[in-house]
């Protein structure tokens, strides 16, 4: 009967002593596995910012119907103050757009602008995905628009062909191309750089390119737990838009620049925004912004954003 107690003890022992090392080296194993890849979420919290696009694009098979409003100019010297309501009885621009899923990664979309009552299509593709785990520490995005304007001022897009005017629809169409490159630091930071060339088929001076380029530059601070800070900015580097002075000698053109926040509230983020750029789609905000935040030339401006899953 002891040596059976001793044998049960002893075997009791080497039961143990096996499972603790098992369990050691199934953790040591576990340790040693690389960590799961994983993508960074809501860099920023909508597909666009103020006049930047952003790098997120719209979920599979969700279609979020857009209105963007921007009211007129709030200081006096730029054509708003009391009598205006400092610029709310005013309307510089509305957008009302359509962007559809195709894909996590695709989103295609269609809008109509007040200004030059121009029609848009677009589309945006992510290329690459920023991970946790930082193997790919930056989010990478193209985005392509096309704008045509079939406003009836017919003269300026009349051409001379053997003795007679002929109308050129293709002078009204105009494109922009932009490479985002997006990056979220924390989880209440977000800054992109977004390198833009944008052609016109027509322009009105033809002292001034058809191609214009620029570079923009956008981020999202978080303040508190439901308002973020948000900003962009485009620096355009024609030399045209850089020289160019008007009849009371200021620069004609100016770069476009918007601050605002971002108020989230069950699900829904609201934006309340301030610009000097008058236009929404980056084809006319590029090329046609002679606002000045210094003389007053600032707008509000809110977007208003519901998505529909199809």
């Amino acid at each position: 009967m002891k040596n059976l107690i001793k044998a049960f003890c002893v075997g009791s022992l080497l039961i143990t002593t096996f499972q603790v090392h098992a369990q050691d080296d199934l953790t040591k194993m576990l340790d040693e596995q690389p960590q799961e890849k994983q993508k960074v979420l809501a860099t920023f919290k909508t597909t666009k910012l103020i006049n930047s696009q952003t790098n997120e694009t719209v979920h599979k098979r969700v279609l979020d119907f857009r209105v963007g409003h921007r009211f007129g100019n709030i200081g006096g010297n730029s054509g708003g103050g009391v009598h205006t309501l400092y610029g709310l009885d005013q309307s510089a621009d509305i957008r009302i757009a359509f962007d559809y899923g195709i894909t996590e990664r695709l989103t295609v979309g269609f809008s109509r602008s007040k200004v030059k009552e121009n029609l848009e299509g677009s589309a945006k593709f992510r290329i690459l995905e920023q991970t946790t785990n930082n193997k790919m520490p930056i989010a990478l995005t193209w985005f392509s628009n096309m704008a045509f304007t079939p406003e009836s001022n017919d003269d300026i897009y009349l051409v001379s062909e053997n003795g007679s005017l002929k109308n050129r629809d293709v002078r009204r169409l105009a494109y922009t191309h932009q490479l985002i490159i997006a990056r979220k630091f924390s989880s209440a930071f977000s800054f992109q750089l977004v390198p833009t060339l944008m052609h016109r088929n027509y322009s009105p001076d033809y002292k001034d390119d058809n191609n214009i380029m620029a570079l923009g530059g956008a981020a999202r601070i978080k303040v508190t737990r439901s308002m973020t800070v948000i900003a962009d900015y485009f620096y355009v580097m024609n030399k045209y838009h850089r020289t160019v002075k008007n009849a009371d000698g200021n620069l004609m053109y100016n770069d476009p620049l918007g601050i605002g926040i971002e108020l989230e509230t069950g699900g829904h983020v609201f934006s309340l925004m301030f610009t000097n750029a008058s236009s929404i789609i980056e084809t006319e905000m590029l090329a046609n912004t002679t606002d000045s935040w210094g003389k007053g030339g600032f707008k509000f401006s809110f977007n208003i954003s519901r998505n529909f899953s199809l």
